[in-house]
């Protein structure tokens, strides 16, 4: 018998375990360590620094531990719930529950201003996991901006040249966000996965190696006897040079994260939704899976999984010209970057009621008039 709120799964080669959370706002200013005089701008500050040395001290990237934070409308009650889902997997079933429950544990130690208790009851776990069936009118992955061209040169044998744009942290209000998700007529998901990633040697030999590419396309070339006119600098690479400069500072100096933002509705949702959520997670893009892509989409939702999803991930480029290393960039954070994506839910003293909790969920057999 497992650990109860240990969902494990098992097969011949591995074993796979999932835990819950639910997390809500905490309901007293003595639980937030906050004063209700405090204005929005300087309490949102407070809640995101604890938030980002709560991440910090999540980083651990035993058993491949992965977390992912998901908030739900209730079109009934028109609140928002809140899960922290996490995964962890072995090739021995027991260790992978122990690394499971300490993971739980370790999720558990929130900050101040959230309430975390754990989901003990593994079928509720399943259903939290398993989306309802997605529409593809209400499908969007949120991604960090990809843009593409043909280069202009061949001397480095480069066909097709990315620039990848980081995601730029900002202080901003998720109220209005929650407030929208609240509002969707039909159940709505939006998730945010983050996976610990260490930057292994080779990636950080890599991110050199195309510092210095783009480096050498983004100048005049060299001039040779059949041609003595140098050729000019590749006009994108001279874009996106000062982008992997960046990215291999950013990327090879502290805490990162492989990350995935899905929103999943059982319906259309409201124009300008997503890309609401990519604006306040940092200024994202948002791509809609094709119908050939929405099985791959559930499965990510449904057991915690980063599956490449060409089409909507490659945002249009030519199939399979994104190397390695480029595809990890295009899901790679920092800490900074994965602090501003993954907002634990808080309320602010005076404004309406945005989250589900004991005292206000639905009574059965009650409509939301009736409440």
């Amino acid at each position: 018998m497992t650990t109860p709120g240990v969902l494990l799964e098992s097969s011949a080669q591995m074993s796979w375990a999932w835990v819950g959370l639910h997390v809500g706002p905490a309901p007293k200013l003595a639980d937030t360590r906050a004063y209700a005089d405090v204005a929005e701008p300087q309490r949102r500050t407070q809640t995101t620094a604890r938030e980002r040395a709560w991440l910090a001290g999540q980083w651990n990237t035993e058993s491949h531990a992965r977390w992912e934070l998901r908030f739900s409308n209730d079109p009934a009650t028109r609140l928002v719930s809140c899960t922290l889902l996490g995964r962890v997997q072995d090739p021995d079933p027991r260790l992978a529950e122990q690394a499971a429950v300490r993971l739980r544990d370790r999720l558990a130690a929130a900050p101040a201003h959230v309430l975390a208790e754990p989901v003990l009851d593994e079928h509720e776990i399943s259903n939290r996991l398993v989306p309802g069936p997605l529409d593809g009118r209400g499908s969007f992955e949120v991604r960090k901006r990809l843009d593409w061209a043909p280069c202009s040169r061949r001397d480095t044998g480069r066909q097709v040249c990315f620039a990848v744009s980081p995601l730029l942290p900002e202080d901003r209000s998720w109220e209005p966000l929650w407030h929208e998700l609240a509002r969707m007529p039909q159940p709505t998901v939006l998730s945010v996965y983050l996976e610990p990633y260490a930057p292994s040697a080779a990636l950080a030999g890599e991110l050199r190696r195309l510092v210095e590419e783009y480096d050498h396309l983004a100048r005049p070339g060299f001039a040779n006897p059949l041609w003595p006119v140098p050729p000019p600098p590749d006009r994108f690479a001279q874009r996106a040079a000062p982008l992997y400069v960046q990215a291999a500072a950013r990327y090879t100096a502290g805490l990162c994260f492989r990350t995935r933002i899905s929103l999943a509705s059982q319906g259309p949702v409201s124009y300008g939704f997503a890309d609401l959520v990519a604006d306040t997670v940092g200024g994202g893009v948002v791509r809609r899976p094709p119908a050939a892509e929405l099985a791959a989409a559930w499965r990510n939702l449904a057991a915690l999984n980063r599956d490449w999803l060409d089409h909507s991930y490659g945002q249009g480029s030519p199939p399979g010209s994104l190397r390695d290393t480029e595809r990890i960039l295009c899901d790679l954070c920092d800490l900074d970057e994965a602090a501003a994506a993954f907002r634990l839910p808080y309320e602010v003293p005076g404004h309406l009621p945005l989250f589900e909790t004991a005292g206000r969920r639905r009574r059965p057999g009650t409509t939301a008039a009736e409440r």
